[in-house]
């Protein structure tokens, strides 16, 4: 029986796929369109885990199908190199972040197009470039405009480790999804945006995706749906009126 060489094989149809820029999307109206999305990996360690893999491939295997039912996919890639675990890595290993960000994005865009994903490379980008992050920046102006987003001391799940806020899903046993650290609460003033403004519309709207229902429960409880009532009261010392809320919004406001 003739032996598998794998490393052979692969190394063929990954640079054929290259060469040919088999994945890449050029627009055509005359096809259906589909669009497959992985959370971007966070450059923040020295290579990728077997969670990227998993994520990915599920998704890969979902773009290829629809590629063969005729559809014209993007599957794009990207990094999400912002935020406090690369800058804690960047002083882990004794360098500057835009080093060590660069280093962990060149590694894993070798070991994820060594795994054969299809993505669109043409399309790669890292949230730390410039004509990225300028479009979050002027998001943010906007909501912060339209009163949306707004400074607030929050209580809030504090690993004492990564120095960084989890939500309560990336908190397991009282400890750190992300390294096992201990998870206390700790008051701190932060940006919050006024997601219960929009909490009817967001819950209605779950009945129009294909989500499993426990997925469907999580964003509920994310979003924080609060039902109460406000009530003015008139005082006579001193002379003006005070409003309460009962009982206090919850989630994401």
């Amino acid at each position: 029986m003739v032996k598998y060489n794998h490393k052979t094989i692969e190394k063929k149809w990954q640079g054929f796929w290259d060469k040919n820029k088999v994945f890449e999307v050029k627009e055509d109206n005359t096809k259906k369109k589909f669009y497959g999305l992985i959370e971007f990996p966070y450059p923040s360690g020295d290579g990728l885990h077997t969670g990227h893999l998993r994520s990915n491939t599920a998704m890969d295997i979902i773009c290829r199908q629809r590629r063969m039912a005729g559809y014209n996919v993007l599957y794009p890639i990207g990094f999400d190199a912002f935020g406090l675990p690369a800058e804690n890595y960047a002083i882990k290993v004794g360098v500057k972040p835009q080093i060590s960000i660069a280093k962990n994005i060149k590694t894993f865009t070798k070991q994820l197009k060594e795994s054969g994903f299809s993505f669109d490379w043409s399309r790669v980008f890292s949230t730390t470039d410039p004509e990225y992050y300028k479009w979050t920046q002027w998001i943010f102006v906007q909501l912060f405009k339209q009163g949306l987003a707004y400074k607030k001391k929050e209580n809030i799940n504090w690993c004492i480790s990564c120095k960084i806020g989890l939500a309560n899903e990336e908190v397991v046993n009282g400890a750190c999804e992300r390294c096992g650290g201990e998870v206390v609460m700790k008051e701190k003033e932060q940006w919050l945006l006024k997601i219960t403004k929009y909490a009817d519309r967001l819950i209605d709207d779950l009945d129009k995706v294909d989500y499993l229902e426990r997925i469907k429960t999580q964003q509920i409880n994310w979003i924080g749906k609060s039902v109460g009532a406000e009530v003015r009261f008139k005082i006579t010392t001193p002379a003006r009126s005070a409003d309460l809320a009962t009982p206090p919004s919850k989630g994401g406001d």
